[in-house]
């Protein structure tokens, strides 16, 4: 069975018009949803917005246009800390690119931070949120530290209930909920609990979920609690292009369509449903991972698997098949450190887990990766494709090709190929059947 796909390349419709009040840095525009969205959140009858963009069309930039542009403070929510860093070094170059006046200070905050400012300054754990709140107009954290501050976690008996939230909640004008679909079902019914409570002890707020692959039971329940609701779904409005040929895409290009994925061929691995089945395989075809650096130079690759202990087993041994080619291989998983994660991020193959399959934006041609579900292997997916080429030495390195191959169930292969079109599977697909 031929179990290989080639999925199109991407683009992205621009908006027709800069909108009233936006400004933006030379040679800039904005893509539909982007545009859309600044809309939306601008408008009174509006209090939720969701933007489903496809990964890599700019979301983020939608998400801080508000406060690039001077208008309010805004708290975003990030599922993973590896995340929150990650977004933090992209609000700061916005910043330095668009040079709001004032300029919008930003603070980061994780557990960890949240401990050393805490001890720095001989304050309480709620005292040092409060001071690092106080502090900026742009503040980047996760949803279990925005799930305890409305808990009264960081109070103390004999404070008042809204002591430390009443503030942030008056203070902040949106709320962002990035990478909405990777929380869990606790973090899903804290959001709402807390929405609620905002709504009914402040005036109404602005609340944003970006989300490629949104729950629709989530939006019923949101409007049923009584929030008005906008999608905001560029391939419902079709506002995404796949082209089938060269002349296609220049004329797209021409048109000012952005380019958001290149074309990918996607090749699906069955294996047996076993702990140790993606790892046995990689082990088995080193042969194919060092083919591709062979023969594509230049090139740069990703795996990303379910396990921790897996990557701690592949890194030493795909070390020592690489390591005579002068390529170096990273590792990159929640119990690398800081400084470790950031060199992963510059090896010719860097090996990790869900920490880097969340919105970080790799400049790779070549993804080896697992996945427990739809939303999962979508999320991974998006890895790849996302840029032409890197820098290296002050000079242009170009992609020439970009392959993914998906470990998946062997049973989920035969049906997924099998139903779609009965045993017969197109050369081409476009991402949204997919």
């Amino acid at each position: 069975m031929n179990t290989q796909i080639t999925l199109k390349p991407i683009y992205s419709c621009p908006a027709e018009e800069l909108p009233p009040g936006v400004k933006l840095p030379a040679g800039w525009s904005l893509s539909w949803h982007q545009a859309a969205t600044w809309e939306a959140l601008q408008d009174p009858n509006i209090d939720v917005v969701f933007n489903t963009a496809m990964t890599g069309d700019g979301k983020s930039l939608a998400a801080q246009l508000r406060v690039l542009q001077g208008k309010g403070y805004a708290l975003c929510l990030y599922p993973t800390n590896e995340l929150a860093r990650d977004q933090e070094m992209q609000t700061r170059r916005y910043i330095a690119q668009f040079q709001p006046v004032p300029e919008p200070r930003v603070v980061r905050l994780s557990g960890a931070e949240l401990e050393i400012y805490a001890e720095n300054e001989g304050l309480r754990k709620g005292a040092a949120i409060a001071s690092r709140t106080a502090q900026a107009e742009i503040v980047l954290t996760n949803p279990d530290i925005f799930h305890y501050l409305h808990r009264r976690a960081y109070l103390f008996q004999g404070d008042s209930p809204d002591k430390l939230w009443g503030k942030i909640d008056k203070d902040f004008d949106l709320f962002v909920f990035d990478e909405f679909h990777v929380f869990a079902a606790p973090q899903i019914a804290s959001v709402i609990n807390t929405m609620l409570l905002i709504r009914f002890t402040n005036r109404r707020k602005k609340f944003l979920f970006l989300s490629a692959t949104p729950e629709r039971q989530l939006i019923e329940r949101l409007e049923k609690a009584g929030f008005r609701v906008k999608q905001i779904n560029p391939l419902e409005q079709q506002k995404y292009q796949f082209p089938d040929t060269v002349a296609e895409a220049q004329q797209l290009a021409i048109q000012k369509w952005r380019q958001v994925s290149r074309a990918i061929t996607l090749k699906f691995i069955p294996l047996e449903p076993s702990f140790q089945a993606a790892e046995t395989w990689l082990k088995e075809n080193s042969d194919l991972i060092m083919a591709q650096f062979q023969q594509y130079p230049g090139s740069k690759g990703a795996i990303i698997l379910n396990s921790i202990a897996t990557v701690k087993r592949l890194v030493p041994f795909l070390r020592e098949k690489l390591q005579p080619l002068g390529l170096t291989v990273g590792e990159n998983t929640g119990l690398s450190g800081k400084g470790a994660k950031e060199q992963s991020l510059l090896a010719d193959l860097v090996i990790g887990t869900s920490t880097i399959d969340v919105g970080v934006d790799f400049k790779i041609n070549f993804l080896l990766f697992e996945s427990s579900d739809a939303g999962n292997f979508i999320q991974r997916l998006g890895r790849l494709g996302r840029h032409d080429g890197y820098e290296q030495d002050g000079e242009k390195v170009s992609f020439a090709k970009f392959t993914a191959y998906a470990l998946v169930a062997n049973f989920l292969v035969e049906r997924l190929f099998k139903q779609v079109v009965g045993g017969k599977w197109q050369n081409q697909i476009g991402r949204a059947n997919l």
